[in-house]
């Protein structure tokens, strides 16, 4: 079998998702837009991942799994907490299983953020990353401090915003009518620090017909297409992208990781509220 794996550690970002743009053109509408935060919905979904397509060179010839997700409002902070369980087979013969076990708590104020990681291959742990990050207020930078799989720190450039903030920035800026934003993106997933973020957001359109009964359902999408760089990169292409739609709420449907050589797709297969927090 060729020696081709699957990227699990890049499946991580879709809490905090961006593509393509210019935040100077934004100055406006974002601004506008904080006049009217975003409302995030406690909540419990499943996606059942599957390969959308192949390109030559990949190897690949069948994925597929499921990913479950939890996003809960806890006071003070955001609770996001997912398992992504992948199979990957091979056009050589020969499957691999990978499992990304994720934890992350945000502070409201977008300012602070804890997280821990842990990917398997095949029932065997690959990778853990544990530790926090603080940014020095609203649009300043900050640092990264990981506490596994080593000590070491990571400085966090001026606009980094962690995943939740992202996601509110990203729906305010829709409900404002904008059209572009651009920031670096800090996660914790992996050991490459932040991302450069960019994404496009189309305008919002009728979601389709749901297959599941929910009210978190019930509202209109923006359909929005990402792309992630490494940080300092001056490839024109982007380490991956992906493309979602996205409800007012923060509820994510068709979800699409867009990798070099093959594209992973996930299907909304279920989805409950979760109960607010008792603060």
């Amino acid at each position: 079998m060729k020696n081709v794996f699957p990227p699990e550690g890049q499946m991580r970002r879709l809490r905090g998702v961006a593509l393509f743009g210019c935040m100077a053109a934004l100055a406006s509408v974002a601004s506008a837009a904080a006049a009217v935060p975003a409302e995030l919905a406690s909540h419990l979904a499943t996606y059942r991942m599957g390969l959308s397509s192949s390109r030559s060179g990949s190897g690949m010839s069948n994925a597929g799994g499921a990913w479950t997700y939890k996003f809960v409002d806890s006071c003070d902070g955001w609770v996001t907490e997912f398992r992504l369980v992948m199979t990957y087979a091979y056009s050589e013969g020969g499957q691999i299983e990978t499992t990304t076990d994720f934890l992350g708590w945000e502070s409201k104020d977008g300012l602070s953020y804890r997280f821990r990681v842990r990917q398997a291959r095949d029932g065997q742990v690959t990778e853990e990353v544990e530790g926090t990050a603080r940014l020095n207020g609203a649009g300043q930078g900050g640092i990264a401090r990981y506490t596994r799989p080593e000590v070491y720190t990571v400085k966090l450039p001026k606009g980094t915003l962690f995943p939740t903030a992202h996601t509110i920035r990203l729906i305010e800026t829709a409900r404002a009518g904008g059209r572009i934003l651009s920031r670096p993106l800090f996660d914790g997933q992996g050991d490459e620090g932040p991302f450069d973020t960019s994404a496009q957001i189309g305008r919002a359109v009728t979601a389709q017909p749901a297959t599941l009964n929910s009210p978190l359902l019930e509202s209109p999408v923006w359909p929005m297409r990402m792309a992630f760089f490494p940080a300092g990169s001056t490839d024109p292409l982007p380490e991956f992208e992906m493309s979602l739609t996205y409800h007012p709420n923060g509820v994510a449907e068709d979800i699409e990781q867009i990798f070099k050589t093959f594209s992973l797709k996930g299907r909304l297969e279920s989805i409950e509220t979760l109960p607010r927090a008792k603060c």
